[in-house]
């Protein structure tokens, strides 16, 4: 069995994204909003919160936390996940293009459209989403998160709980210091420090 973990948004996202490369068989959700528990979310069920995940963490079951909303909730959660012992599945986009030569680690979303080019690296839980393009030898940190439409050109660093905002670019061989945001449309020229948040063209950094 595997376990969509959240049945908002971005939990209905991986669904599409699963049926779309015709595997979606034996998919539930899993939500800890308990007005959700019981009910179906695009036809599938949702089975209930953590705890009925963790119940079945003998029974060979694997999840994907998929809670676009904030990269350092969607770690929290699969922390607790791998805690109790469920490992976790990865959800890919038939329609994404993936280099032979890319290191995808475990519960990682990536969505339609989307090219990640040679020697690139992408982390645990990291979501890629439709129409990205990372360029040769990048790497994407542990739950970073890059939004619609945004680029990164060759040998940029994504660290750690991170967002790329839509539309944005990142250039060659800088680094986007963990837990900071790129805002929309933004062109980050010289990095960004961890937890800062830059906007503009050239970006510049603003009080978070």
């Amino acid at each position: 069995m595997r376990a969509i973990y959240c049945a908002g948004e971005q939990g209905r996202v991986v669904l599409d994204i699963l049926r779309a490369g015709g595997d979606a068989g034996g998919v539930v959700f899993v939500d800890d909003d308990e007005s959700r528990h019981g009910t179906d979310v695009d036809g599938v069920e949702v089975i209930g919160g953590f705890d009925a995940l963790a119940d079945r963490a003998d029974d060979d079951v694997r999840s994907l936390v998929a809670f676009g909303d904030s990269q350092r909730v969607r770690l929290t959660i699969a922390e607790r996940v791998a805690d109790v012992g469920v490992g976790f599945f990865s959800a890919i986009h038939p329609d994404a293009t993936i280099s032979t030569a890319v290191s995808l680690s475990d519960g990682v979303t990536v969505n339609a459209n989307s090219y990640l080019g040679v020697g690139v690296e992408v982390g645990d839980h990291a979501l890629v989403d439709s129409s990205v393009n990372v360029s040769h030898d990048s790497v994407i940190g542990m739950g970073a998160t890059l939004t619609p439409g945004c680029t990164l050109a060759g040998g940029v660093t994504v660290e750690s709980d991170a967002y790329v905002g839509p539309g944005s670019t990142v250039v060659e061989d800088a680094t986007v210091g963990a837990g900071a945001v790129v805002g929309a449309g933004a062109v980050v020229t010289d990095g960004v420090e961890p937890g800062r948040t830059v906007v503009g063209v050239p970006a510049e950094p603003i009080d978070r």
